[in-house]
């Protein structure tokens, strides 16, 4: 099988086992197809979203956390990227203050586009990029409903584990940014360097087999 039908077909069985509905997994679908079908440079980014997403599922199971709201998020996650522009989505050379101002916007197209269908993710979501470096948005929108704090301290720490599990397999990625693929002890030293505040659960993960493994899953 091909990586898009190997991906699927676990993303499938995933589904089935936290037990999501088929009306959602219809409208997930749909909400994946212009990643999918646009373009081979999204459809690149339609397979990291699903990986990221089986990543989700297996951390929240390591952190005895929620696991669907988290794989709705991780697979949902870069929605937002079908609308950038296709010659900065792919590009692998420097980003210029342009390029830069264009891929951040998929956040919150990705945010306005899941509202109102899956609002607990929609506000998971937000938050994968807020723990790096040069974090955005710089301005979060109001939670979408008045969520108890506990709640509230539950979708950051959702969007926190989302982020690991994005940042990970984005350091697979061929760019300008390293001008190589990075060997697997070079992505663990990166995961560590990256996420200073998560060094123990990441130890944890890789011992775990949960990062590291022959796939990014």
């Amino acid at each position: 099988m091909t990586e898009t039908e190997n991906l699927e077909k676990a993303f499938g069985t995933v589904c089935e086992e936290v037990g999501m509905k088929k009306e959602d997994r219809e409208v997930v679908r749909s909400l994946l197809a212009p990643l999918r079908d646009k373009s081979p440079v999204t459809h690149v980014h339609y397979l990291h979203s699903l990986r990221v997403a089986l990543t989700c599922r297996e951390i929240a199971k390591f952190q005895h956390m929620e696991e669907k709201p988290l794989l709705f998020a991780g697979t949902l996650h870069d929605i937002g990227k079908a609308l950038v522009p296709e010659d900065v989505l792919g590009k692998t050379g420097v980003w210029t203050n342009r390029d830069q101002a264009l891929i951040q916007k998929h956040v919150m197209d990705g945010y306005r586009l899941l509202r109102g269908r899956f609002d607990f993710s929609a506000d998971i979501m937000l938050w994968h990029h807020r723990f790096q470096a040069h974090a955005y948005p710089k301005k979060m929108p109001k939670q979408l409903h008045p969520y108890s704090t506990t709640t509230s301290l539950l979708v950051a720490e959702s969007g926190r584990m989302l982020a690991l599990a994005d940042c990970y397999d984005a350091l697979h990625r061929s760019n300008a940014k390293f001008g190589k693929v990075l060997t697997r002890e070079e992505v663990k030293e990166k995961m560590f360097a990256f996420n200073p505040d998560r060094k123990k659960l990441i130890g944890a993960l890789y011992d775990a087999g949960i990062l590291g493994g022959e796939t990014r899953h």
